[in-house]
């Protein structure tokens, strides 16, 4: 009995792809109405017959279902196992893609910046260059603002710059 059922475990496999999707990156909604959208990455393991050579139907299959999903249910348990189960009766039904076994490697929320964060960056930014700018110039005397509203800097004179040059032996 143990034979039977080990050449069949054996002969199933057999017939079996694997697919490895490393680091596939997707925006999901969020449940958190300040920012509703999140990027996500994740890497899987697909098993199945046939996969290789229908990995263009995989991944469509995969970018479908994950982006039904809010991220804060992809973290659950339960919902990973939704994501596996409606993954692979997905493909099963639209592209006939038959997949055994679908393993989540890894899934991580992808941090980025809010827009304060980028804001106090630039304030940082902004306070370090006038410190080290000359005190005497005013940066309204660069700027020229056009009749159709375009801005744009003053050229700027090259030669008014003292010691311009000459640390290319000029």
């Amino acid at each position: 009995m143990k034979k039977l059922f080990l050449s069949l475990f054996l002969i199933v496999f057999a017939y079996s792809d694997v697919l490895n999707i490393e680091n596939f990156e997707a925006d999901l909604y969020s449940k958190d109405s300040q920012n509703s959208i999140k990027k996500i990455t994740v890497s899987l393991r697909v098993s199945g017959r046939d996969i290789n050579d229908n990995e263009a139907y995989v991944f469509d299959g995969l970018n479908v279902v994950i982006g039904s999903f809010y991220v804060e249910d992809l973290l659950t348990s339960m919902g990973k196992e939704k994501f596996k189960e409606t993954f692979a009766k997905y493909t099963a039904k639209k592209h006939s893609v038959d997949i055994d076994e679908v393993l989540i490697i890894s899934l991580k929320i992808l941090r980025e910046p809010k827009l304060e964060e980028i804001l106090q960056i630039i304030r940082e930014q902004g306070n370090y260059l006038t410190k080290n700018k000359d005190k005497g110039k005013n940066d309204e005397d660069d700027i020229i603002i056009k009749k159709d509203g375009k801005i744009e800097l003053k050229p700027l004179d090259l030669n008014s710059i003292k010691n311009f040059g000459k640390d290319f032996g000029e």
